[in-house]
C-alpha cells in the first residue's frame, strides 16, 4: 500500500496547470455522454455492424467492472492522508477496478480489433495509457485498479468480440441469449442495484440486436456505399452524409428525450431500475433504427 500512495503522491506532485488540463480531458474523453455519442454515430450512421461489435463489448465490459466492483468492494484513495483527489464528483462507486480505465480499453481495443490500422493502434493505446494515468494523476484509483482495468479491458474485449463474431456470422441468437446466464447467476453473489441496473443495459442490447436483426435490418453509409458508385454519384453521398447528420439529431434527442421521461415515471425501486435501462438500451438499439425506418432516414 505504501508503494501506491508514494505512486499517487509522485503524481501529485507533479500538477501544474497545463498536466491538469490534459488529463481531466483524457478522463472526460471516456465518460458517459462522450461514450454514448461516438457509439452513436458509428452504430447509427457509420457501420451498423461496427457499432453492434463496440457496443458488444463495451456494455459487458462495464457489468462486469460494476460486479467486481460491487463484489470487492474497495475503498477509493480519495480522503487519504497527505493526497489531494481532483474530479470527484465523477469518482463514485468503490475503486477496484478503475471504470474509466476498462471502458476506455475496451472501447480502444475494439476500434483496433475492427479497422486494424496503424493509426488507430498509436491512438488507441495513447488514448488507453492516458485514460489510465490520468485515474492516477486525478488520485481518484489506486495503481492496481488502473492495472487491472487494462488487463480486464484487453481480456474481455478480446473475448466478447469473439463471441460476437460468431453470433453474427451463425445468427445464433440462442448462443447470445446464453451470455446472459453467468450474468444473471452474478446478481445472486453480489446483490448490488448497480448492478442490477448496467444488467439491465446488457439485456436491453441483446434483445434490442435481435430485433433489428430479424425486423428492422436498416442500413449505415457502409452497406450503402456497396450499393451506389460515389465517384458517380457525389450528390447521392453527399445527400447521405446530410441524413446521417439528421440521424444523429433524431436518434440522441429521442434517446434523452426517453431517459428523462423514464427518469420521471419510474419508480425508485431496484427491479424499475433494471427495466428503466433495459428500455433505454432496447430503444437505443432497435427502437432509433426503427424510427429512422418510419421517418425515412435509413
Amino acid at each position: 500500500m505504501n508503494v501506491q500512495i508514494n505512486i499517487l503522491k509522485f503524481f501529485q506532485s507533479i500538477r501544474n496547470p497545463i498536466l491538469n488540463a490534459l488529463f481531466l480531458i483524457l478522463t472526460i474523453s471516456t465518460e458517459t455522454p462522450v461514450i454514448v455519442i461516438l457509439t452513436a454515430i458509428m452504430y447509427w450512421c457509420i457501420s451498423k455492424k461496427y457499432g453492434q461489435k463496440l457496443l458488444f463489448t463495451l456494455i459487458p465490459n462495464i457489468v462486469i467492472n460494476t460486479g467486481i466492483k460491487e463484489f470487492v468492494k474497495a475503498p477509493r484513495p480519495i480522503g487519504t492522508e497527505g493526497l489531494e483527489s481532483l474530479r470527484v464528483s465523477t469518482a463514485t462507486g468503490y475503486s477496484f477496478p478503475s471504470g474509466h480505465t476498462q471502458t476506455a480499453t475496451t472501447f480502444w481495443t475494439s476500434l483496433m480489433i475492427i479497422f486494424r490500422k496503424k493509426w488507430v493502434y498509436i491512438l488507441g493505446l495513447i488514448m488507453i495509457l492516458g485514460v489510465g494515468v490520468s485515474r492516477l494523476y486525478l488520485g481518484v484509483h489506486w495503481p492496481i485498479d488502473v492495472i487491472c482495468g487494462w488487463i480486464f479491458g484487453i481480456v474481455f474485449t478480446i473475448i466478447f468480440s469473439k463471441l460476437f463474431d460468431i453470433v453474427d456470422k451463425n445468427k445464433d441468437y440462442k448462443l447470445l441469449l446464453l451470455t446472459l446466464i453467468p450474468f444473471i447467476i452474478f446478481i445472486f453473489i453480489v446483490k448490488s442495484e448497480s448492478y442490477i441496473k448496467m444488467f439491465g443495459l446488457l439485456v436491453g442490447f441483446i434483445l434490442g440486436y435481435i430485433i433489428e436483426d430479424k425486423f428492422i435490418k436498416f442500413n449505415t453509409i457502409d452497406e450503402y456505399n456497396k450499393e451506389i458508385s460515389f465517384s458517380t454519384k457525389t450528390d447521392t453521398k453527399k445527400g447521405y452524409i446530410v441524413k446521417s447528420v439528421y440521424r444523429f439529431i433524431v436518434g440522441i434527442f429521442t434517446l434523452l428525450l426517453v431517459f428523462l421521461k423514464l427518469n420521471y415515471i419510474m419508480p425508485k425501486y431496484v427491479l424499475f431500475k433494471f427495466i428503466k435501462y433495459l428500455i433505454i438500451s432496447l430503444y437505443a438499439v432497435a427502437g432509433v433504427p426503427a424510427l429512422f425506418k418510419i421517418t425515412k432516414l435509413a
